[in-house]
């Protein structure tokens, strides 16, 4: 069977394919739909793509906001695909299994090669441009951007698509919304089988069955946007559930638009109304914090405006604009020009150390951008679209997709199993030549290698989280009622059989920097050991934490099921460092938490905090070409624990202080003992906090015992 969508495609006068962009010669004219209507070619649709990738570029360059161009394209994509899918199956082609797949084969060859081969291009530019502290985390998402994944991996690391700095963005944010159209384009094509299955067995118009259920779609998940949207609209951005009513109302324009009529003047003026009101969306609605909920409709609609005008006769339609040849041709690089615009934006700003370009910059950088995407669009992709070998048999182009993909992840593993074995080798070196706060102690002598590479080494040190794995979840090894923690907000690592004692501790990334410590701890003296946690949030009182609202719902559940643990040590963070290293607090309600706890007999043991800077090691090493310029001040960490008067009017309240491990005589260095200390401005590495466990172990079973005998004393 042959494919869903036509193999050929329109090229215009330089040369560059045409996706399809066709519709019946009726468009806004007929009453209703000719059974199987010969498809003509939309020069205005290719214009209106031209339009939305110059719209994003331009946005994205010069304004650092979101222009409801990209909510065009995706709108675009589901008309056309909807158009080709009803005139199949009204020429009664069901859509069996077989023509299913072969339109999967199919788009997917034509789509991946270009993206992998920008994959692979970004991947150069990365590593001759960016930082090494930011390799690791654009593999990770290379590979998502391959598998059309990336939208929910950058749900899934919190991406705020609307971070003021352009140039410190990942090269590879803008796939997103190419993901999203995978998910759609292997997805929607189900829709269009059931609706063919329908139709059959209920003998029905095929129409009326697309109508309710993309009507459907378009319902339900408008109603989830606007209500995720308003909930967490950062991660709502990019969620494909989220997304799904701005193709369902492609789709339904595209069933519905041979029923729609107005005269040819009426959709010069709509034609008209769509255009003005594409250009102006970024630049009056607030998009940063409404998209992609209801106000999304302003460009979703604006489109369906341009498409219905459709080709008016008139000489001031707006559809003469968008037919304009250059316009049009612009429509075929659409694609391209949208993979390369942002990778170059992000170099070049990541390169000036700047947020944002400026005028002569940007527009040479747009420049740059549409003469790589006529290079790429003439050179890859019009020859591989074109290629009747590999369209001749579908194994053909699996094996175009088999090597677009080995290209692009064969590449990823390829540096990353570089990277990891270089680290791999220095940490065979072993103690010796890497002690960390072990060289800290009276006496040390140095037994190493001489002036080896400081560990971790910077394309890992981003990801030397103190412990990234942190075993099962709650939900998995409690068997009790968890007061509505998720399986992210609860962990157990380390549950013996016949444990000693019972370890909770509970906050943000400060208290989960110290697992790795607080795990080998547990395991050798065979403590169960359980984690609670929610990102940013301090284990003060829900009166006093004005954090955020997620924290206010978080802590009650925290403390509700700590209670029903009844842990013999309660592990917290007990102290705030600044950023400027020039204070420390105590963060409100803090105090709180503490008397509650030791109260019902718990011990408390808080652990103080590290020190914060407004830069990070790394950035000061990259500037000073060193580290040795890169020595920190921390004047807290020359007075005591503030928090250790507490353990006089608190029984079973003891401080930890690692503080002159950390920043000696209140120095923080960026390597200590051959190791760097910092991942960033304020999270330590798990390779440096490894290096301490002899100290945290001495510390920590020296503050049992003062709490001990506090509670001991006061007769608790």
């Amino acid at each position: 069977m042959s494919s869903p969508l036509p193999r050929s495609a329109h090229r215009d006068a330089s040369g560059a394919a045409q996706p399809p962009s066709t519709v019946t010669d009726a468009v806004g004219l007929g009453t209703g739909p000719a059974p199987a209507p010969k498809p003509a070619y939309r020069p205005e649709i290719q214009g209106l793509r031209a339009l939305a990738v110059l719209l994003v570029a331009i946005y994205h360059i010069w304004f650092g906001r979101v222009s409801g161009g990209v909510d065009v394209f995706l709108f675009v994509s589901a008309f056309l695909m909807t158009l080709s899918f009803t005139r199949k199956i009204e020429r009664g082609v069901p859509i069996r299994w077989k023509a299913l797949t072969t339109y999967w084969v199919h788009v997917f060859k034509r789509i991946l090669p270009l993206a992998a081969l920008t994959v692979v291009l970004v991947l150069v530019g990365t590593r001759l441009l960016l930082g090494a502290d930011r390799w690791l985390s654009i593999l990770q998402e290379a590979g998502s951007v391959l598998l059309y994944w990336e939208n929910w991996f950058s749900i899934a690391h919190a991406v705020d698509y609307y971070a003021a700095d352009s140039g410190a963005a990942s090269p590879l944010r803008h796939f997103w919304s190419l993901s999203v159209q995978g998910q759609i384009f292997l997805t929607w094509p189900l829709l269009f089988a059931l609706a063919s299955l329908l139709a059959r067995r209920l003998r029905l118009r095929v129409r009326p069955v697309l109508l309710g259920i993309f009507g459907t779609v378009f319902a339900a998940s408008l109603a989830f946007s606007v209500h995720i949207t308003a909930a967490d609209q950062q991660s709502a951005y990019f969620n494909t559930f989220a997304r799904l009513w701005e193709f369902a109302l492609g789709s339904l324009l595209a069933v519905a638009l041979p029923y729609l009529k107005a005269p040819a003047r009426v959709r010069a003026v709509l034609g008209w109304i769509g255009v003005l009101a594409i250009l102006v969306c970024g630049a009056v609605l607030d998009v940063q914090g409404a998209f992609p909920g209801w106000i999304a409709l302003w460009p979703t609609l604006a489109a369906c405006l341009v498409i219905f005008a459709g080709r008016t006769g008139t000489r001031w339609g707006a559809d003469r604009l968008l037919s304009w040849r250059p316009l049009v041709a612009l429509g075929g690089y659409s694609y391209a020009l949208y993979l390369l615009h942002w990778p170059l934006l992000v170099f070049y700003l990541s390169h000036v150390g700047k947020e944002k370009a400026g005028l002569v910059s940007g527009i040479g950088l747009l420049t740059l951008a549409l003469g790589a995407a006529v290079v790429l669009t003439r050179c890859v992709d019009t020859p591989l679209r074109s290629w009747r070998w590999a369209e001749a048999r579908r194994w053909r182009s699996l094996l175009v997709i088999g090597a677009c993909l080995c290209l692009g992840l064969g590449s990823i593993a390829a540096w990353r199993g570089h990277i990891m074995h270089r680290e791999a080798q220095l940490e065979a070196l072993g103690e010796q030549t890497y002690p960390g706060a072990r060289s800290l102690q009276p006496g040390y002598v140095y037994r190493g290698e001489a002036d080896p590479t400081p560990i971790p080494i910077a394309p890992v040190r981003a990801e030397d989280w103190a412990e990234p794995h942190l075993g099962p979840t709650c939900e998995q090894t409690l068997d009790r009622d968890l007061h509505g923690l998720t399986r992210e907000e609860c962990f157990h690592p380390v549950r013996p059989e016949h444990p000693s004692r019972t370890v909770v501790a509970v906050g943000n990334s400060h208290t989960e920097q110290w697992m790795t410590a607080l795990m080998e701890q547990a395991r050798r003296e065979n403590e169960d050991l359980i984690f609670v946690r929610y990102p940013g949030c301090f284990f003060t009182t829900v009166q006093d934490n004005d954090f955020s609202g997620e924290c206010q719902d978080w802590l009650p559940r925290a403390e509700a099921l700590i209670a029903d643990l009844h842990p013999d040590d309660l592990v917290v963070q007990s102290t705030f460092s600044t950023y400027d290293g020039a204070s420390e607090q105590i963060r409100a309600g803090m105090e709180d938490q503490v008397r509650t706890w030791t109260s019902r007999g718990v011990r408390v043991i808080g652990i103080r905090d590290n020190a914060r800077f407004t830069e990070s090691h790394g950035a000061c090493e990259q500037r000073e070409g060193g580290t040795a310029g890169c020595v920190f001040d921390h004047v807290t960490a020359r007075d005591p624990d503030p928090t250790t008067a507490w353990q006089d009017r608190f029984p079973g309240y003891a401080a930890v202080d690692m503080d002159d491990l950390i920043c000696p005589d209140g120095r923080c260095p960026a390597v200590i003992g051959n190791v760097y200390t910092y991942i960033d401005n304020n999270h330590l590495t798990a390779t440096y906090v490894k290096t301490m466990q002899s100290a945290f172990e001495q510390r920590f079973d020296a503050a049992r015992t003062l709490a001990d005998q506090r509670i001991g004393a006061s007769g608790y």
